[in-house]
């Protein structure tokens, strides 16, 4: 059942916060708005954390997002096995919105620069959650 107009189960809501309160690079963190987390980093950045639950983020959830939470300066979508479109990903890097998906956004705290995280595969290349639309 969800309680947000975007689809986002109360189980991902409670993984992502279980998570958020496990993280050693989390000092804090709050959720507001059912499904925007504003997050406390140890080195005092805040983080505004929106979270979707989309297979495939594209542009079009992307500018839904900016415009019902133009604080929001990540995306992510609640599970390891949805992605982003090529283009949202692009789209992201160009105006300095963080897109990831769940996975992706623990291992981006870890970063300097978060927003500029990737995965990389065991030879060292870069690796995304890309899906086609």
């Amino acid at each position: 059942m969800s309680f947000n107009d975007w689809g986002v189960s109360y189980s991902a809501i409670s993984f992502a916060e279980r998570a958020l309160g496990g993280h050693d690079k989390v000092a804090s963190f709050v959720r507001t708005k059912d499904i925007l987390f504003t997050i406390t980093h140890i080195n005092g950045e805040t983080i505004y954390m929106l979270l979707v639950d989309e297979y495939c983020l594209g542009l079009a959830a992307i500018h839904r997002a900016r415009n019902e939470f133009p604080e929001a300066d990540y995306i992510v979508t609640c599970a390891n096995w949805n992605g982003y479109t090529r283009e949202a990903k692009e789209y992201g890097d160009e105006n300095n919105l963080g897109i990831f998906n769940i996975g992706e956004f623990f291992g981006a705290l870890n970063w300097t620069n978060p927003k500029t995280y990737y995965q990389k595969d065991r030879d060292g290349n870069r690796i995304y959650a890309y899906k086609v639309a």
